[in-house]
């Protein structure tokens, strides 16, 4: 993502006057005040936003203050505006934006956003795009919408750090950026996703290229409150097919809402195939379970069959060789009905369970042969007992 900071030309209007004209009165314009964050705390956001908790007086303030360090200690990178695979995802853009002290607009949202969260600010990162003369610009953007007293407002700490003309990134903090209103903010910065607008009546696509920035009342009522905390609760592919449903419902009506669109798609690819891969290894891990538990008694059952072979020496007590054949049996019906309990549909998994029942079953049955011989033998008086180890023919 990049987006080309456009600096802002003043225009001033001349006026003739008399000499004996008053001087009109000067506004004075109020400082705009913050905390300087250290260099010795900007290392990492937990010590940047742990600084901040300590040293603002309320939220506004430590967002202003964040505001004033990303916008002036990270410059604008311009040899990898044009690099969309340069973040492999948003802890990389923390990190190098951090580390490198330069950033494309993805480092500079990232970075506000991740100390925001961290300070104990709900903070999310909006991606759209930029519109310029009402027209949208040649690249997708990315900043920031930040919840103070339950209203959200905007931040753009890219456009706040200066401009890029002719490939030259000059830097000038400004506070135009700083907490808009989101209404407001669609004039230049509209969210591919509806749901970042934060209003009930959002407004489409073609409304905003077409001007209608009254458009939307004809709609339901959106409750965007409830969607975004059910949005936040939901797995990451879930997201992704909640944002391409809602963004092709609101038109796409431009290359760069195509090129989002086309992006989610495949995330929804990458994310099923990784679901899939992740159940079938859960399920693997249970099978391996169920494997294990059955080695573990068949390990028991050659105990076992050993000390039956000696005769059951040396001796134990009749209750302990009927709780041990009697435990091998419980275990077995746990391995039975772990089993039994698995949905497998991979070919290979449902193979080695299968064989894994199998196994099981025959093991079951010479259980319950030495249970029912168990028995007997208690029930033998011991003088004969030694006789049933041995097999007569005749």
């Amino acid at each position: 993502m990049k987006k080309l900071l456009c600096g802002v030309a003043g225009c001033l209007l001349l006026l003739s006057a008399s000499a004996q004209q008053k001087k009109p009165a000067v506004a004075t314009v109020p400082a705009i005040t913050y905390a300087s964050i250290p260099d010795s705390v900007t290392g990492t956001p937990a010590t940047m936003a742990a600084w901040l908790v300590s040293h603002s007086e309320n939220k506004t303030a430590l967002l202003r203050s964040l505001y004033a360090w990303v916008a002036s200690h990270i410059n604008y990178d311009v040899v990898n505006t044009f690099q969309p695979g340069y973040y492999k995802d948003t802890t990389d853009a923390i990190n190098k934006t951090l580390q490198t002290r330069t950033a494309v607009c993805e480092g500079y949202a990232s970075l506000y956003m991740d100390v925001a969260r961290r300070a104990g600010v709900p903070a999310v990162l909006v991606t759209g795009y930029p519109l310029t003369a009402g027209r949208p610009d040649n690249a997708s953007h990315a900043w920031v919408a930040v919840q103070l007293d339950n209203e959200w407002k905007m931040i753009d700490p890219t456009w706040g750090s200066g401009s890029v003309n002719n490939n030259k990134y000059t830097p000038r903090l400004n506070w135009k950026h700083f907490l808009v209103e989101p209404y407001d903010y669609l004039k230049t910065h509209v969210p591919f996703d509806p749901l970042f607008q934060f209003c009930e009546y959002p407004l489409r696509h073609d409304e905003i290229r077409d001007g209608k920035w009254g458009g939307g009342t004809d709609q339901p009522v959106f409750v965007f409150r409830d969607t975004l905390a059910a949005f936040n609760k939901m797995s990451p592919l879930a997201k992704a097919e909640n944002m391409a449903a809602r963004i092709g419902r609101f038109g796409v009506i431009n290359q760069l809402i195509s090129t989002e669109l086309t992006f989610l798609i495949n995330q929804l690819t990458v994310e099923r195939q990784n679901a899939n891969i992740m159940e079938q290894n859960r399920v693997a891990d249970q099978i391996n379970e169920c494997s294990r538990l059955y080695n573990r008694l068949t390990n028991d059952f050659n105990d076992y069959v050993n000390f039956r072979n000696k005769q059951f020496s040396p001796a134990k007590a009749d209750q302990e060789i009927r709780d041990w054949v009697d435990g091998m049996s419980r275990q077995s019906d746990d391995v039975e009905r772990k089993a039994r309990k698995l949905s497998v549909t991979d070919p290979g998994n449902r193979r080695v369970l299968m064989e894994v029942l199998e196994a099981n079953t025959q093991l079951k049955h010479r259980i319950a042969d030495e249970q029912a011989f168990v028995g007997k033998y208690i029930k033998t008086g011991k003088m004969f007992r030694k006789s049933l180890f041995y097999k007569v023919s005749f």
